[in-house]
């Protein structure tokens, strides 16, 4: 692996604004369909970006190009969308350093990086609910004082925790393994190692 350019971080820096983007969007969109929606959009997510993940990995072959990635697309994405909070961004990040790690010592090969993305969609759902874990009430009364009523907040806790949050994180992570499989079929085209 070579050293660092500007040109790796300038793309990075894009690619993760695109990234953030895209899953602000997609989070909107499911919100407003249904709490239940909502809580499957990480999923979605994953199935959808999997192909930018991959480019990223492919393009810049680097140690870190991971981790540096997903910092700033979930910052990027928490800090617009009104979710940040050191916890979120944090477990998706340390999530995507392992990942980096893995590939360090594993190599770039489709099964590792398909594990690895669905492992960082998983974190997402996982990131998402540490308030709603361990700091319930105060969310509770965060959202009422946004407007939402009783009734909406309830559904959203009961989809974001317990068995919804454990299949969430299995549905999370299932589409972001698909979602590599798909951005290998796109991009086989580009680079001669997903043939």
């Amino acid at each position: 692996m070579n050293s660092w350019k500007i040109s790796d971080f300038v793309l990075i820096g894009i690619l993760s604004a695109l990234y953030g983007v895209l899953v602000l969007g997609i989070g909107a969109l499911t919100v407003l369909l249904s709490p239940a929606m909502h809580a499957l959009s990480p999923a979605l997510i994953g199935m959808l970006l999997g192909t930018v993940f991959l480019f990223v990995v492919k393009k810049i072959p680097k140690f870190g190009a991971i981790t540096l990635f997903a910092a700033i697309s979930t910052a990027l994405f928490a800090g617009f969308s009104g979710m940040m909070y050191v916890p979120f961004v944090g477990s998706v990040t340390a999530v995507a350093f392992v990942v980096d790690l893995a590939v360090r010592g594993l190599g770039s090969r489709i099964p590792v990086l398909a594990t690895g993305y669905g492992l960082i969609q998983a974190s997402y759902v996982f990131g998402g609910a540490i308030p709603l874990l361990f700091f319930l009430e105060q969310e509770m009364v965060r959202w009422q004082e946004a407007g939402m009523d009783m009734e909406r907040i309830e559904r959203f806790v009961e989809h974001s925790t317990g068995v919804f949050l454990a299949a969430g994180m299995g549905i999370a992570f299932l589409g972001g393994v698909i979602g590599i499989y798909i951005g290998r079929q796109i991009l086989k085209k580009h680079f001669r190692e997903l043939n």
